[in-house]
């Protein structure tokens, strides 16, 4: 016999998923409890979560119109109803993503690795621990050192009681908790995680080069539109400008040009004339014939004029 609840819970969940904008289903496999409720209170007045059999969600959803999104129920999950975008909601989400210790039979998220330096670990036999788990340590002054980056686990590994123990030790917690949402619907539209995941980064740099890339475009192509009619109206302002001085026509954008232009060449010219002169020399000056010619003819008289006296 169908417990009594069962039925109701469905035409409850059916008339809510029917009043939200948007229905998605939330991964919450290994949430701890404290975890979950502060997710929760974050989501006040923005989103409601709501954890119950799987197979009541699946035909609350179907029952609802939205047979397509109950495809993605999938272990734990939970119904998660907003008026928010998807794409809102899921960033909400992971934002509100924390990190936790690893256990045994945990799958490594990412290469593991103990850093490089001193560790608060005292001296002792916990050392050996280290150095089985590949960490290559050594005591330095009653404290561990690691010597080097050790690779603890793979991506993708399965960790090993001995591997958590040293991750615990070294205070590393590589699993990260919180709700992830498997996918959400949306008018009809089902958005998968795969698509609803954006790397805000990435996206914001293609976001950047294309539109750099159109801007020029439109540029080259003489396209008008808001974003380049400034930039064409400056362009072709200075194109008009240039050409009107190449050209020596007078106008009033182009006569404080001609009169800036005429008045440089009047000084470097003034300039160039003053050099001039400062680098002339004075000629000598040229004297008669040499006195001791002169002289010399005198003599010369003299004594012609005593041959007669």
């Amino acid at each position: 016999m169908v417990a009594t609840w069962k039925p109701e819970k469905v035409k409850e969940l059916e008339k809510e998923i029917k009043n939200s904008t948007v229905v998605g289903l939330v991964n919450i496999e290994g949430m701890p409890s404290n975890q979950f409720q502060k997710i929760r209170k974050k989501l006040i007045n923005k989103a409601e979560i709501t954890v119950t059999k799987n197979k009541l969600i699946e035909r609350a959803l179907e029952k609802a119109g939205k047979k397509d999104l109950a495809g993605y129920i999938d272990g734990p999950t939970g119904l998660i109803l907003t008026d928010l975008n998807p794409f809102r909601l899921n960033r909400i989400l992971e934002e509100n993503k924390g990190t936790a210790p690893a256990k045994k039979g945990d799958k490594a998220p990412y290469d593991i690795i103990a850093p490089k330096g001193e560790t608060p670990l005292p001296a002792g036999p916990v050392i050996g621990e280290l150095q089985q788990a590949g960490v290559k340590a050594r005591i330095d002054a009653g404290k561990i050192m690691i010597m080097e980056d050790s690779l603890i686990v793979k991506e993708g590994e399965v960790i090993s009681e001995q591997a958590a123990t040293v991750m615990n030790r070294l205070d590393i917690k590589p699993m990260e908790i919180g709700l992830k949402l498997r996918a959400a619907c949306e008018d009809g539209t089902t958005y998968t995680r795969d698509i609803l995941h954006i790397d805000e980064a990435e996206t914001l740099g293609n976001l950047k080069v294309t539109y750099i890339k159109a801007f020029n475009l439109c540029m080259n192509a003489g396209i008008i539109n808001n974003a380049v009619i400034t930039p064409m109206l400056l362009k072709a302002q200075t194109e008009a400008l240039n050409l009107a001085i190449n050209q020596e026509i007078l106008n009033k954008e182009t006569i404080k040009q001609f009169i800036s232009k005429a008045n440089m060449e009047m000084l470097a010219l003034a300039s160039r004339i003053a050099g001039e002169k400062k680098e002339e020399k004075p000629e000598p000056i040229k004297e008669d014939t040499p006195v001791e010619e002169d002289k010399k003819e005198d003599d010369a008289a003299s004594a012609m004029v005593s041959m007669f006296d």
